[in-house]
């Protein structure tokens, strides 16, 4: 599957913006990992875009009716399973390969980091530091639905200090900053 195929997928089944923007920061940050990590920036970055694009459509039946979808045309097997991976409870399929781990890890902080930016009077996540995202996560009303211990547990699951993770997916997000609509 193409990035284009994937993107012509997410708009197709995802009609909130916000959700979008979520998917393509996901995305953003995955291929941030892949080329740290030497892994294929395409493959994780396409697992990032699509890993909830049924959300909107099938919220009951998430990430199970789209992991068919994508069954059925064709999608390499390790983007299926990291999209049931990202999912454990629903799925029973536990994050193990590197790009498993990071799409976790990812997920729930890319939500984080942009409500971090919607309360700086910028709107932009040009002006976000480290320091203002690990200060907002120690606040339990800012955000409040987000999984504070999803958030750490993420981190450990690869492996690196919160601190250093939240760095690594501020500088992707920055560097795709007018494309998330952070700008």
């Amino acid at each position: 599957m193409t990035r284009d195929q994937a993107l012509a997928l997410v708009h197709e089944h995802t009609p909130s913006p916000s959700l979008r923007r979520h998917m393509l920061a996901v995305e953003c940050c995955l291929r941030k990992y892949a080329i740290l990590l030497g892994e294929d920036p395409d493959l994780w970055g396409l697992t990032g875009l699509l890993h909830d694009f049924d959300y909107e459509g099938h919220p009951e039946d998430h990430p199970l009716w789209g992991m068919r979808l994508l069954e059925s045309m064709s999608v390499d097997p390790a983007i299926v399973r990291a999209v049931a991976a990202h999912y454990e409870e629903k799925t029973g399929v536990a994050p193990e390969s590197p790009l498993e781990r990071h799409l976790v890890a990812c997920d729930e902080l890319t939500g984080f980091i942009a409500a971090v930016v919607y309360v700086r009077p910028s709107k932009s996540i040009l002006d976000v530091e480290v320091k203002s995202v690990l200060k907002k996560l120690k606040e339990p009303s800012f955000a409040a639905a987000v999984d504070r211990e999803g958030v750490h547990r993420g981190a450990a699951l690869i492996g690196r200090p919160l601190e250093e993770h939240v760095a690594i997916m501020l500088e992707a997000m920055k560097a795709s900053a007018a494309d998330l609509g952070l700008a």
